[in-house]
């Protein structure tokens, strides 16, 4: 019981840390301009992460709850994902996975491994991208933002407030 009150009151911190669930009916996805933040909560790995909906539509939470993939109109999109580390991977190799993976047929132009986390980001042939991973009992929860390069000006922006409102809340 104490564990689900605890999830509940990181849930409630999570949402005010999104900004709650709107920013106004004046929020388009303009540069600069205001944006309506809602947050996606994560039973299973007990994640939170907040996202501007004007912007980015959920799809709908995967078959097995692992998470959620949000897409918008002009090919950017974001996944939110948690797995097991059944394999007892360091975060280090997750790391340079994410690396490989994200930046094939380009590179990582920023990369910070800390204890509990690490950040990448960069660009490939197609798209810019930043991701974060959070490692947290035996668990690995992440985000992953892609967006077509002529989309920098409306994105990033968004990226310092997604990964400050990503939240493990276990």
């Amino acid at each position: 019981m104490r564990n689900i009150r605890s999830a509940c009151c990181l849930a409630a911190l999570a949402v005010l840390a999104c900004g709650g669930a709107e920013a106004g009916p004046e929020a388009s996805v303009q540069r600069g301009a205001p944006h309506m933040w809602k947050t996606y909560t994560n039973v299973r790995f007990q994640y939170a992460i907040c996202y501007p909906r004007d912007l980015l539509v959920p799809q709908g939470e995967s078959e097995n709850s692992d998470g959620q993939k949000f897409l918008a109109d002009d090919g950017g999109q974001l996944i939110v994902f948690g797995s097991n580390n059944a394999l007892n991977q360091l975060l280090a190799d997750t790391l340079r996975d994410t690396v490989s993976r994200l930046s094939e047929h380009g590179k990582a132009t920023y990369v910070v491994l800390k204890a509990k986390w690490f950040v990448v980001s960069g660009q490939n042939d197609r798209s810019v991208f930043y991701a974060k991973t959070i490692t947290s009992r035996g668990q690995f929860k992440s985000f992953e933002l892609t967006y077509p390069r002529s989309a920098t000006a409306v994105y990033e922006p968004l990226i310092r407030r997604l990964a400050a409102c990503f939240a493990d809340l276990a």
